[in-house]
């Protein structure tokens, strides 16, 4: 999973070249432009969050025990509610030392989330002042 995520990762960095290269000539192309990085960083979003949610695999027993070494604390998942039933953030451990979210999963989609909705909110704003400044000059 972790390589899909870099692989998407590096399609997305390509097609943002090309667009750089090709560059947005006019006013508006920008609202197209901003929707379109909108949809790539929503979907890395997406990605991260389905790459946190199966983290421990279908068996977290056995992952903790096979694949971290480590072992696995019922009672303390129960107390604390990291056994994975959240939806964000994401938290999923075998005990109060180790968690199979890596770390770096929850801010990414923060990070990620926050991108999409500004880029939405700017074309949005974008494009509403084209239409306002579009009536404002036909009516003179």
């Amino acid at each position: 999973m972790f390589l899909l995520v870099f692989a998407a990762l590096g399609l997305a960095i390509l097609a943002g070249l090309l667009m750089l290269r090709r560059r947005v000539r006019s006013r508006h192309e920008q609202p197209i432009a901003l929707v379109g990085a909108a949809v790539i960083a929503g979907g890395f979003a997406v990605m991260v969050w389905g790459f946190g949610v199966f983290a421990g695999g279908l068996d977290v027993r056995e992952t903790c025990e096979l694949t971290h070494h480590t072992t696995y604390d019922q009672a303390w998942r129960d107390r604390t509610g990291a056994d994975g039933t959240s939806y964000f953030p994401l938290a999923n451990a075998c005990n109060e030392h180790i968690s199979l979210v890596p770390a770096w999963v929850n801010p990414t989609i923060v990070v990620l989330a926050v991108f999409a909705f500004g880029a939405l909110a700017l074309a949005l704003f974008r494009i509403a002042y084209a239409i306002f400044h579009r009536k404002e000059l036909v009516s003179s």
